[in-house]
């Protein structure tokens, strides 16, 4: 991992780049059309005296380097984030395991121990992608299990149909996934998730 150093580092030789950039176009252009842009010479020696006099044109130079730099950072980001081929974007660990990484027709099944001890496992049936821990909720859907204590690992009753555990309760995560059911035997886990989401609704 990078130190604050070398990040901060990386981001003052990027805005000196682009900056200086932009600053190169606008000499380049003054070159092609003097008339349009304002005089570096009577710009240093009138101060703001000619700032005062030629306003729009200081004003007009300033934002082309400006818009030109920009134009630039951001065609660099483009093509920096296509050759890496993924979106320069934070990313929750859960949504990175839960959904990008799942095999095709697999489905993720988790095993969650809670800070107090207790280990549940299941079928992960819905969850919250936020970034912030206390913020999330993980769902899951039979088969369930459980274990508190010493106690073994034991099934759940039948009639416990979903479990909802709040992130900042949950203090590791093991997933693995298995081999979706068919079509027909999975539609009461749907039924779940569509029960927890609109319950997520803002009211």
């Amino acid at each position: 991992m990078e130190s604050a150093f070398h990040e901060a580092s990386r981001v003052v030789l990027s805005s000196l780049a682009f900056s200086g950039f932009g600053f190169v176009t606008v000499v380049l252009a003054r070159l092609i059309e003097p008339a349009w842009f304002p005089d570096p010479r009577r710009l240093v020696t009138e101060g703001m005296k000619y700032v005062a006099a030629e306003y729009l044109l200081v004003v007009s130079a300033i934002v082309l380097e400006l818009a030109v730099a920009l134009a630039a950072a951001l065609l660099t980001h483009g093509v920096l984030a296509q050759m890496s081929g993924r979106r320069l974007r934070p990313l929750s660990t859960w949504q990175k395991e839960i959904r990008d990484d799942c095999p095709k027709d697999m489905v993720p099944h988790a095993r969650v121990r809670l800070t107090g001890g207790a280990v549940y496992v299941g079928r992960v049936g819905a969850y919250t992608a936020d970034l912030e821990l206390a913020d999330r909720e993980l769902v899951l859907v039979p088969p369930l299990f459980s274990k508190t204590g010493t106690n073994p690992l034991t099934p759940l009753a039948g009639e416990w149909q979903i479990m909802i555990l709040h992130g900042s309760n949950i203090e590791s995560i093991a997933f693995q996934y298995r081999a979706a059911l068919p079509a027909g035997e999975d539609q009461p886990s749907r039924r779940v998730h569509r029960r927890w989401a609109r319950l997520q609704r803002p009211r």
